[in-house]
């Protein structure tokens, strides 16, 4: 019983980490997309 909660526990938690990072990906290829705009501009 302990060992599958454990297990849960780390699931969960990596789980957590891969959606976290997809996100700060997602948010830096926003900024980084909006600084070339703003390169092109000037």
């Amino acid at each position: 019983m302990q060992i599958s909660i454990f297990a849960k526990a780390v699931f969960f938690l990596t789980l957590y980490a891969i959606s976290d990072l997809s996100i700060k990906n997602h948010i830096l290829k926003k900024t980084i997309r909006r600084a070339n705009r703003a390169k092109s501009i000037f």
